[in-house]
This record gives C-alpha cells, structure tokens and sequence, in this order.
C-alpha cells in the first residue's frame, strides 16, 4: 500500500461532517453531553460509593457482650472485660452496642448486628494466670462471631479491627506480667547478691575445709605408721604373753609341786627341829667348852716344859676339867666316830689327857713317863700337843657354829609356819599369777585382732581422707567458680525501677512493631482505586461513544476520499469527545471527592493519550468487525477488566492472568495513573506512553486496511443478518 500524504484539516472536515448532524435538535446534543458524563458517572459512582470506607467503620453496627468475672490477685481486683469494654464504647470506632449473649446472637443472624465481640467470664482469671505462681498460664480469649451472609467484606474488615482490640488487651496484660516479672528480676538480683556473698563464705570455709582435709590425711597417715607399729607391738607383746602366761602356769604349778612338798616336810621336820635343835644346842656349847679346854690344856702342856715335851702338866692347872665332860659328848653320839673320826679322836684323846692330869695331881707322875705313882703319865710330844691344839681349836670353831645353826634352825622352826603359810599365799598368789597372764594371753590376743581392725581401718579412713582431700579440691575450685559465676552473675542481673519498668514493659509487651515508612502515600481508600476506574471508564466511555457515532462515515466510504481519510475522519470525534470526557471527570473527582495528583499535567496527557489508544482499538473493532465489533469490545473490557491489577495485585491472578496483562493497554494505564497521582518512579510512565502508542498507530492502521476493504459494497453490507 502506498502511504498518501497526510492532510489533517480534509479529515477533520470529514469528521465534522457526522458530529454537525447531532447539533440539528437538542435530543442529539443530550446524547452528546451524555457521552461526555459516562466516565464520569462510572468512575465517579463507584469511587464516592467507597472512596473511605475504614474511615466509616464507625457506623458499623456490632455487638458487644461482657461476660467477664473480676478476679482478686495479690490483693487487687482485675477487671479486664470491664476495662476492655469502657475502652471500645468510647472510643468509638465502631459502632459497638453492649448487649446480651441471646440478643448478639439473634442480632447476628438476622443481620442487625454485622459481627458480636464477647469476653467470656474466665477472660479476667487467665489474663492473670501468668502471675500466679501455682496456676498454669492460660491464654486469655475474645470470642468473634460472624455472619457472611451479611457481608463477607465485613469479616475482612473486623479482623482488621479485631487485631488491634487484641492487641491492645494484650499488651496490658503482658505489661502487667512482665511488671511483675521485672520486679521478679529485682529480687532475683538481690537473692543472687546474697548468694554470691554466701557462696563466697562458703568458698572460703572449703579453702579450710581443704587445709584441714590435708592434714587430716597427712596425720592419718601418721596415725596408720603408728597403728602398723601399735600391731607389731602387741602382736609381739601377745607372742610374749603366750609365753609369759606357759611360763607362768608352768612356775606355778611346779611351786604347787614344791610346796605340797615342802609342807609335807615341814609337817615331818618342824616339830622335829623344835625338840631336838635345844638339845643339839646345849651339845654343841659343850663340845665347844671341852674343845676350848683341851686347846687350853694343849696349850698349858706346851708352855710348861720346853725342855721335856709331852710332860703333863701340874696337878692343879688351870682349865683342867672332868673327863666325864669328854665322855658325855661321846655318849651322846654313838656314830660320832663313824661321821666324824677326827673329832671322836679329839674327844677321845682329851678325855685321856684329862684323866692323866688328874692322875698327876694326886702325885703319881714322873718326868721319865714310867709308871708310878697313884695314877699314869700320858706322854705327849710337842707336835702332838701342836696338832691337839689345832684341831681342839677347829672344833670349837664348829662346836660353835653348830651351836649357832641349832639356835638358828629353833628360831627357824619357830617362824617355819609363818614361812610356810607364806609359801602358800606365794603358790596361791603364782596360781593367779599364771591365770593373770592367761587372761592378759587372751585378752593381748583380743587387742591384737582389734588393733589389726584399727590398723586396718586407719588405713581406709587414709585411703579416704585421700579421696576426701581430692574431693574437697574439686569442691573448692567449684565453689570458687561458684562464688566467680554468681558475681558475674549479679553484675549481668538487671534492676529496674519504676520508671524503667514502664518503659521496658512497654517495649517487651509489643517487642515487634512495625515501623512503615510509605513513599508516595495515597491519602484515601479512593484515591488508591482511582487510577483503575478512571482507565475503566475511559474504555467504557469509548464503547459508548461508538454507540452513538458512526466509526467512519458512510458517506465518507461512496466518497472519492482516500481510506485512511475516512478512517482518520471516523477517530477524530470520539477523541474530542473523549478529551471532553476526561476534563469533565478529573475535574469532578477533584472538586467534590478531593482526589490529588501529584502530576496532574502528566495524568491529563496520558488520559488523552489513553482515550486516543482506546478509541483507536473500538474503532477498529468496529469497522473490522461491524455489529459484532461491539462485542470484540466488551470481550477486551473484561479481559482488561481482570488482569489490570487494580484491585488486588496481578500476582494474586491466576496465571491466564498474569500472562495477558503485558499487552493489553488497561495494565499498564493503571500503573501508569498510579505513579502520577501518587508519585514514584516515571519508568512505568514512559512505558505505558510506548505501549499506548503502538495500540494507537496499530489500530488506525488496522482501521485503514478495513476501510479500504469496506469500500467495496456486498449484499452482506447491504443486507447484514444483525443490525443494532
């Protein structure tokens, strides 16, 4: 196709030509001013019906029921639904009306009331559950009851509400609770300061408890040297007794022996001693006088004459005696001269020698030794007379002592009963003597079981106070990091007062909050639609258009015009009438309803370019498809109505959605309205511009290749099966 030049004032003319034709009656006129206020009648309608409806909450009508039962903790009366529903009624957000259970229900179901809110009797005792130490914390509930036949929209908006009202109510009752735990911290602090301090006494005494536990093993060990030693010693002394204790019995039975013995001799001999030791006195006193005077006599016989030895002496000396004296001893021991020869011949000589000096002293001696006189004359040598002497001495010397033995053995015989009882005390004391050490035997032997017990047992209480010492060193380091943990700990305990509590409650109860910065803010519910009803309408109100005017001129078609003048001259009005239809709506939503924008020359340029895009694409539809055009219409219209994103995101969509939404021109219209209205980056501006241009350029071109097929007449054009 060879594209002509463009004249724009032949197809303006052409244009005028189907708009003049309205102005010939006022009935056409009306249509026209009709078509000027369709977008604004869709668009505005709909954007006054909710331009803020959470600003009109308040005149929801929905019930309140408090059932709630006060509760008493520590001392204090907790009201909670109480609290709750003095705060709901006057604040007014919505329009609570307090009410009974039955008259909620009722007023749910048959729709006066939109929702019933009821705190139930137990509201006020769990919201306090966390404070009591012996309770189980139970949440605490708020029971919202909804209809959908009343309106489902409304549930969305009551959950919204709802939320805050739980909010609120719990953020009291955890600022209570952690008021209480806050002061819970404090005394946690100063119990722990307290411990931190004992268990710093408490380290100090096993830092003494370990100095005393290792002398304890070292004396111990001591004590088991010297209870090993205390072992050997009476196992030693228990050897010793066992042979002290034979030793004994033995001693005392053989002095048993010895002195049945001695008292049977004593029995036999004592009285014996009794009576004869004055006897053997009195004979030895003599034998030792008649020694005496023999020696005397020996001696005189000597001396007397030097010259004659063996001379006896005068008649008449001194010391001579009786010879019956000399045979009174021998009478007395017949078995003298067996025992004792020497003496018998002692006696026996002195008894001659005393018969010879008597003899001589009745004159019957001689110096020659011969016989005469009265009496004989014993001749003597001198040596003899020596040797008499000697022995008459050695005999009474002997004499003599046996005197002394006899006196002694009758002063023996005189104490030989007190000796002998003496020797039974002595048995009968060796007797216990012996059953003394026998009893020390088994007793030694009982100590030296039980030393070995105690030595033993020494040994394990050694063993153990090792283990006590090891064990009281761990203890200590516990301790010691004990009493170090606990004094970190308090510096790490926190305190607060009251002001701290308030402020710390405050944050914990609602730690996470939201903090929302919004760019490019739209200051009502309406202003946020408004980008997608005023795009809408736009569509409808080129839809409508169309409905009145022709999309080319029928006599612009039997004309010589070229095509793409008809076609032109066929957009040219509905554009007009659209610009119209944008200045009249903008205008209105800005005036009466208040909508801003924060571009408002961009809004305006991009609505004329978007009624321009619109009417470009219906006309088209309409030549190219002619009645049925209408249809083609509609069908973009819903399409454009479901994907353009202006009511919830296209990401919400489905994903036929989704996939449409980038070529068609209402998304990007949308999007486009919502960056200048609201502010925001020009990007999806500058695009819906590119994307609003190429429907445009497209669909006049389209709509020029139909004109130019319409050209040429059919009994289908003259005749169609359905006219509207």
């Amino acid at each position: 196709m060879k594209l002509p030049k463009v004249r724009i004032l032949p197809a303006l003319r052409l244009g005028g030509l189907s708009v003049r034709s309205f102005f010939r009656s006022p009935l056409p006129v009306a249509a026209l001013v009709a078509l000027a206020l369709i977008p604004l009648l869709y668009s505005g309608l709909y954007l006054w019906s909710f331009w803020d409806p959470f600003g009109n909450m308040k005149n929801l009508p929905v019930a309140l029921v408090n059932e709630d039962e006060p509760v008493t903790v520590d001392g204090e009366e907790t009201h909670a639904g109480q609290d709750i529903t003095d705060e709901l009624l006057e604040g007014g957000d919505l329009d609570w009306r307090l009410v009974d259970a039955d008259e909620a229900a009722s007023g749910v179901a048959d729709g006066r009331y939109y929702v019933s809110l009821t705190i139930p009797e137990d509201f006020s005792a769990n919201l306090a559950s966390p404070s009591e130490d012996d309770d189980e914390p139970v949440p605490a509930m708020l029971e919202a009851h909804y209809n959908d036949a009343n309106s489902y929209i409304v549930r969305q908006l009551m959950k919204s509400a709802f939320k805050e009202i739980q909010s609120a109510a719990g953020k009291n009752a955890t600022g209570e609770y952690l008021d209480s735990m806050f002061l819970g911290f404090n005394e946690i602090h100063g119990k722990t300061e307290e411990a931190a301090d004992g268990a710093g006494q408490l380290a100090d005494g096993t830092d003494d408890a370990k100095d005393g536990s290792g002398k304890l093993y070292t004396n111990l060990g001591d004590a088991k040297d010297g209870s090993a030693q205390l072992r050997r010693g009476i196992g030693d002394l228990y050897d010793g007794s066992k042979k002290l204790a034979e030793g004994a019995t033995t001693a005392s039975s053989q002095v048993s022996k010895k002195a049945d013995k001695l008292n049977e001799a004593a029995d036999a001999w004592v009285p014996v001693i009794k009576e004869k030791a004055p006897k053997v006195k009195k004979g030895a006193d003599k034998v030792k006088t008649a020694a005496d005077a023999v020696s005397d006599l020996a001696e005189t016989a000597a001396s007397s004459d030097a010259e004659v030895p063996a001379t006896l002496p005068k008649p008449g000396a001194d010391g001579l005696k009786n010879p019956s004296d000399f045979q009174s001893y021998l009478d007395a021991n017949p078995d003298l001269q067996q025992n004792n020869p020497e003496l018998y011949q002692l006696l026996a000589d002195g008894k001659k020698f005393a018969e010879g000096a008597a003899d001589a002293g009745a004159g019957g001696s001689n110096a020659s030794g011969g016989a005469g006189g009265s009496g004989d004359t014993v001749l003597i040598g001198k040596d003899k007379l020596d040797k008499l002497k000697k022995e008459a001495d050695k005999v009474s010397k002997e004499a003599a002592e046996a005197s002394d033995a006899a006196s002694k053995a009758s002063e023996l015989a005189d104490d030989a009963d007190d000796k002998l009882k003496e020797v039974d005390d002595l048995d009968k004391g060796l007797a216990e003597l012996a059953k003394g050490n026998r009893d020390m035997r088994d007793g030694l032997k009982k100590a030296h079981k039980g030393i070995k017990d105690l030595d033993d047992g020494i040994g394990k209480l050694h063993s153990g106070a090792g283990d006590l010492d090891d064990g009281i060193g761990k203890i200590k380091d516990g301790q010691h990091e004990l009493a170090d943990g606990l004094e970190d700990g308090v510096e790490s305990i926190p305190t607060f007062d009251d002001d701290k509590r308030d402020t710390n409650g405050d944050m914990m109860s609602k730690p996470v909050r939201l903090s929302s910065s919004v760019a490019n803010e739209a200051p009502q519910y309406g202003t946020g639609f408004a980008p997608f009803f005023v795009a809408l309408s736009l569509w409808v109100g080129a839809m409508m258009t169309f409905m009145v005017l022709p999309a080319v001129s029928k006599r612009g078609l039997a004309g010589t015009a070229p095509s793409w003048r008809v076609a032109l001259a066929g957009w040219l009005p509905p554009v007009a009438i659209g610009i119209a239809q944008v200045a009249v709506m903008m205008s209105t939503l800005h005036l009466t309803l208040g909508l801003d924008a924060v571009y408002w020359g961009g809004v305006i340029g991009l609505l004329v370019l978007t009624v321009a895009s619109y009417s470009a694409v219906v006309q088209w539809a309409s030549v190219r498809f002619g009645t049925a055009g209408r249809i083609v219409s509609l069908i973009l219209l819903m399409l454009q109505l479901t994907s353009a994103g202006g009511t919830y995101p296209i990401e919400t969509s489905p994903g036929f959605f989704q996939a449409i939404a980038p070529y068609l021109p209402m998304s990007h219209v949308v999007q486009a309205l919502r960056i200048l209205i609201s502010g925001g980056d020009m990007g999806a501006v500058w695009t819906a511009c590119g994307v609003l241009t190429a429907y445009l350029v497209g669909a006049l071109l389209l709509t020029w290749l139909a004109v130019s097929r319409k050209r040429v007449w059919t009994m289908k054009d003259l005749y169609p099966a359905l006219k509207v």
